[in-house]
Parts: structure tokens; C-alpha cells; sequence
């Protein structure tokens, strides 16, 4: 297990800059990141609660921010204890945390305006219009259905590749590609059947890339040779950060806005707790220990001595037990399982298994579903998120019905006379995105004669083209555009 063979300085597009090493050139794909429009449009998109005025509350970004951290925090951990273990990764240890971080930093940054509403009207949209639109007029190309079904499932992941890729072009490192990498099939591919469940059922339950980033994500395997349906050892300490950070940062948000009270997030815990007992797959030797209710009734104790500050006092000890415990299981699990992990064969999170602390982030998983997730306020808001993006979908919809011919007329000279109402939406179409568009069909463009195949592919990427307008909008801008499209006050 060499490192050298994964951790490498290979890009898309050869670095203008020579004789860095990998710690220098993973510092510069930090400027890159942290320097980029999409990283600054997460203060604008949703955690839990879309269009939030209290700045305390968690966006994307401050989400991203805690992850950062606890991702850094877990790379230290495990530097060290593989040295202990007589693996010394020193020489690109600098490296190595930074890749984690910055990884941390991007895991949403393909998420839509409005969260998983956002994502739910995206496919909605793309299975009740676009499919029947390409299919009524593509059915007999070899590639349709492939196409068809790349596009009806978008997927934050795979659409945070294409926009660090494709749109943002910051011509990031494999390294740091590879990290954000969570789910290794395509999106036109099937989740794998009940035959293939015990080798591919965790890292293949989404799609991790679309048709349009396919060869760049084959440059990704071969430059780090990570072999079919794998993943990239990093990515595991990714996802775990991220695991760690979302389990307490929901309720802490819900504690903040008052939809829950310390008092009756204590008795959920206890509650779901217990609930576990006798459930397949749970020792109940794990439930009567009562890990999580320790940690919980420490905190109620902490929080009962203060007279002014109850809730912070509660869940700053619940979080920061918790972040530290969980760290160091993350960090156990992939020393433990590193063969595994390094070849990217280890098929489930860093924060499986069936001990306390998965039972723990389960409990505060199904505590945030039942009592955040559900509640009416945040349910009206993905209402309103849902009608904001399935109704812009449908405003741009004409530019998906333009003929080849009128697109590209339109495409080339920014106007088509007999079409007003589509060229004042091309108009609004953002220059980055109109650029990811041209890079794809400009080939197309230049041919005298196109087969069926050929336009296929290019309602493709016109297609594309509205789908990355929409997802990289932030929910006050996607509300305000609405508004602005429908005359609506």
C-alpha cells in the first residue's frame, strides 16, 4: 500500500506552474476552491431551514465550515496511528489533510437551491417533460435511453464533479477530484441488483457522475489506479466528517429556532433509543450499555447549573463528546479495515457497524427525521422551494422545444427573431454555463450534415445546460427570479 501510487499532481489540463511537489500542489487547489463563486453561492443555499434570516442557523457553507474541520481532525488521527502502525506518510501528510479538507469544503457544492425539494423537482421535471420530449423524438437512436436516463437522475454528487469541472473549470487535481467522489456509477447506470448487492450495494446507491464527466472520471481511475466500482481511500474520511457533523448540527439548528426544547430532545434520545432494543442487526448488549444516554444525561446535568445559557450548555457537551468520540472511531475503522479502504473496497461508512456509535448516529439520525424534518414549518418551506424550481423548469422549458436548427441560430447569434420569448431566456442564461455548452456542440455545430445521433446528443447538452442554470442558483435567487418570471409580488 504506496501512497505515491494515489496521491499524485496529474489534472485534466497540465499545470502552467513546474517542480511542485504534492503538498504545494494541493495548496493550490485550495486557493482554487476556496476562491471560487460556487464555494461563496453555500452561504445562499439551504441546510435544513431554506430562506433563513437567523445567520446562526446553518447554511451549506457553515455546514461545510464544521465538516472542514472535523475532516481535518480525523486526517491528523489517522496520520498518526498509521505511523504507529509503520506507515510513514509524512512526506505528503500536509497534503493529505488539505485534500480531506478542501474535499469537505466542495461535498455540497452541487446541491440545488432548496435542498432534497430542489433535487425532487430537478427529476420530477426531467421524467414528466424532458424524457417524453427526447423519447418522442430520439427513440430510434441507439443512445437514447442511456441519455434519457443520465438526465432523470440528477444527483447533488455527481452534479458538484461537473460543476467544479465543467462550469467553475478549476482544473483541480485528480487527488482532489477523487475525493468528492462518494458513489462510483454512472448515472444512466442501475443500482446494482440483489446479485451484486454484497460488493457494490453502499458505494453504488447513487450516481457519482454523469454521462457528460465519463471520460473525466476514467482519467481519474487510471491516474490513480483505483479499479472498477472502487473508491478513493480519502473520500471515506469525507463522507465520515460529514456523517459526524450532520447528526448534531440538525437538532442544534432546531434547538436554535425553537422547534425543539433541550427537554424534549433528552427524552427523544432516550426514546429512539430504546427503541432499538431487539431490532435485527442491534445487540442489545449495545443498547442496555446506554452510550448515547450517558453523554446525554451529562449534558441535562450541565445544562441544569446554568441559569442563563440551558441550551447552548446542552448541546455544546453533546456535540463535542460526540465529535470526539466518533472522530476516533472513524479513525479506528479505517486503520482497522486499510486494505479495504485503500483499494477502495470497503462497502459501507467509516461509521458502520453495529456498536454504540453507529447506534448513536442513528439515534440522532431518526431523531431529526421525526421531530426536524417533519415539522410543518420546515415542510411548508420545501413546499415553496419545490414550486419555485418546478416552475422555473417549466418557464425554460421552450428552449428544450426549439428545433436544432432555431437553437443553434439562437446560440450563435444571441437572437431568434421569430422566437422572442426563448431568446430573452437564453439572454438570462449565465456566460459560464452558456461556455460549458458551446465546449460540447461547438463540433456539432461546424458539421454540414448531423445525424439523429448528433442531435441527440446535443439536446443533451442543451439540456445539461438548463439543468446546471437552475441546481447552481441560491434559494433566495431561485425564489427571486420566480417572482420576478411570473409577475408574482
Amino acid at each position: 500500500m504506496d501512497y505515491k501510487n494515489k496521491l499524485k499532481l496529474d489534472r485534466f489540463r497540465v499545470s502552467s506552474i513546474e517542480g511542485r511537489d504534492f503538498n504545494e500542489e494541493m495548496e493550490s487547489d485550495r486557493g482554487r476552491a476556496v476562491n471560487s463563486a460556487a464555494v461563496r453561492r453555500l452561504q445562499k443555499k439551504t441546510q435544513v431551514f431554506p430562506l433563513e434570516s437567523n445567520a446562526a442557523v446553518r447554511s451549506r457553507l457553515t455546514h461545510s465550515l464544521e465538516v472542514q474541520q472535523v475532516g481535518r481532525y480525523i486526517s491528523k488521527l489517522i496520520i498518526k496511528e498509521l505511523s504507529i502502525q509503520g506507515l510513514d506518510i509524512s512526506e505528503y501528510s500536509e497534503g493529505f489533510v488539505s485534500a480531506v479538507e478542501v474535499s469537505c469544503l466542495l461535498h455540497d457544492i452541487g446541491n440545488p437551491p432548496f435542498g432534497h425539494f430542489g433535487e425532487e423537482a430537478i427529476n420530477l421535471w426531467t421524467e414528466s417533460f424532458l424524457s417524453k420530449f427526447i423519447r418522442s423524438t430520439f427513440s430510434a437512436e441507439k443512445d437514447c435511453d442511456k441519455l434519457v436516463k443520465d438526465l432523470c437522475n440528477f444527483e447533488g454528487n455527481a452534479q458538484g464533479i461537473r460543476l467544479l469541472h465543467q462550469i467553475q473549470t478549476l482544473n483541480l487535481t485528480y487527488t482532489q477530484l477523487a475525493c468528492l467522489i462518494k458513489y462510483t456509477r454512472a448515472a444512466y447506470e442501475d443500482k446494482p441488483n440483489t446479485v451484486e448487492t454484497e460488493k457494490f450495494s453502499y458505494r453504488k446507491k447513487k450516481p457519482g457522475y454523469y454521462f457528460s464527466e465519463e471520460k473525466l472520471y476514467q482519467k481519474i481511475q487510471k491516474s490513480l489506479s483505483i479499479e472498477k466500482g472502487c473508491r478513493f481511500p480519502l473520500t471515506y474520511i469525507m463522507e465520515a466528517a460529514d456523517d459526524i457533523s450532520y447528526c448534531i448540527a440538525d437538532v442544534d439548528d432546531a434547538v436554535d429556532k425553537g422547534i425543539l426544547s433541550i427537554d424534549k430532545l433528552h427524552s427523544e434520545i432516550k426514546r429512539i433509543w430504546e427503541s432499538f432494543r431487539d431490532k435485527k442487526g442491534v445487540d442489545n448488549k449495545v443498547v442496555d450499555e446506554g452510550y448515547l444516554l450517558d453523554i446525554a444525561d451529562k449534558a441535562m446535568e450541565k445544562a441544569n447549573k446554568e441559569k442563563f445559557n440551558r441550551n447552548h450548555t446542552y448541546i455544546l457537551t453533546l456535540r463535542t463528546t460526540l465529535v470526539n468520540d466518533l472522530a476516533k472511531y472513524a479513525t479506528r475503522r479505517y486503520v482497522e479495515n486499510h486494505d479495504l479502504v485503500f483499494n477502495g473496497y470497503f462497502d459501507e461508512s467509516l461509521l458502520g457497524g453495529c456498536d454504540k456509535y453507529n447506534l448513536a448516529t442513528e439515534t440522532l439520525r431518526y431523531l431529526s427525521v421525526d421531530n426536524v424534518f417533519n415539522h410543518r414549518e420546515v415542510e411548508n418551506l420545501e413546499l415553496k422551494g419545490y414550486a419555485v424550481i418546478s416552475g422555473l423548469l417549466k418557464i425554460y422549458s421552450p428552449l428544450i422545444e426549439l428545433s436544432f436548427d432555431d437553437f443553434k441560430y439562437l446560440a450563435l447569434n444571441n437572437r431568434l427573431k421569430s422566437n422572442p420569448i426563448e431568446t430573452r431566456l437564453f439572454h438570462k442564461l449565465s456566460s459560464k454555463h452558456k461556455s460549458a455548452y458551446f465546449l460540447e456542440v461547438t463540433a456539432l455545430f461546424d458539421k454540414e450534415e448531423l445525424s439523429g445521433s448528433d442531435k441527440l446528443v446535443e439536446i443533451y447538452y442543451r439540456s445539461r445546460l438548463l439543468i446546471d442554470y437552475i441546481s447552481g442558483m441560491t434559494d433566495d435567487f431561485a425564489l427571486e427570479e420566480y417572482q420576478h418570471l411570473t409577475a408574482s409580488i
